[in-house]
């Protein structure tokens, strides 16, 4: 009979220890919205590194929209994502764009450090990120 109690007391203290380290492990903080972001660049064809999410926040970012009519490609922290079309000339251009990128799927989450920027928007033409700007709260 004692033995059945050091035993049944064994498995219940490995079962707490093990849910509570899946709980530390988990655990990152939770995100309290801080603002709206609306982050907008004029007149620049390139911008690798436009923005960058600040320590402590994370960026939902939720989409975009451009007055260009050429096809740009997103860059985060520093590598070319999908690309930003708005309406291309030439269907040439929107195969190419078809076949070497995809539209990006919103939202994107960036966290603290990560960048944010455009390659090939067109001369004289603007961009808008739009998003949500969250703080880290441990």
């Amino acid at each position: 009979m004692h033995t059945s109690k050091i035993t049944i007391g064994l498995i219940v203290g490995f079962a707490l220890f093990v849910h509570g380290l899946g709980l530390s492990l988990r655990a990152q903080g939770s995100l309290q919205f801080n603002q709206a972001l609306v982050m907008s660049s004029q007149n620049q064809t390139n911008c690798s590194t436009c923005w960058t999410v600040p320590a402590n926040k994370v960026w939902k970012i939720t989409g975009f929209t451009s007055n260009s009519n050429d096809v740009a490609s997103m860059v985060i922290n520093g590598l070319e994502g999908g690309y930003l079309w708005g309406q291309a000339y030439s269907n040439s251009s929107i195969s190419y764009a078809y076949a070497r990128w995809h539209v990006p799927t919103f939202p994107i989450w960036l966290p603290a450090g990560s960048t944010l920027g455009f390659l090939g928007l067109g001369p004289n033409r603007n961009i808008l990120f739009y998003g949500i700007e969250f703080n880290v709260i441990p």
